[in-house]
């Protein structure tokens, strides 16, 4: 089964080829890569419910607003967060183009 970045790559491939791609072929990819970054979106989802209940922990215990987000950041894989963030900015990007890409095709 493809990932959302297998079809980004082939069509970056095609892209690079200069072969004439569809408008159907570009909507057609980002409706599958919109389809298969959702579990992308739950993993942030699951990190950002993790700093706030971490959080809250702090703020509960008399904590700085600060020092608490800072801690909370500390206990959760951080950068793993940000990479799923980065991530899913280039693929939501990436579809907003493909899409933009077909309608200037189409005219």
């Amino acid at each position: 089964m493809k990932t959302a970045t297998d079809i980004i790559e082939e069509m970056t491939n095609r892209v690079k080829k200069n072969e004439a791609i569809s408008p159907a072929s570009w909507i057609e990819s980002a409706t599958r890569v919109s389809l298969l970054s959702e579990d992308l979106d739950n993993q942030i989802a699951h990190h950002e419910a993790q700093l706030i209940e971490i959080e809250a922990e702090y703020l509960k215990a008399d904590m700085s607003s600060a020092k608490a987000k800072t801690l909370a950041k500390s206990e959760i894989n951080y950068k793993e967060y940000l990479e799923l963030k980065a991530r899913f900015k280039r693929i939501n990007e990436w579809i907003l183009l493909a899409k933009r890409r077909a309608v200037v095709q189409d005219i």
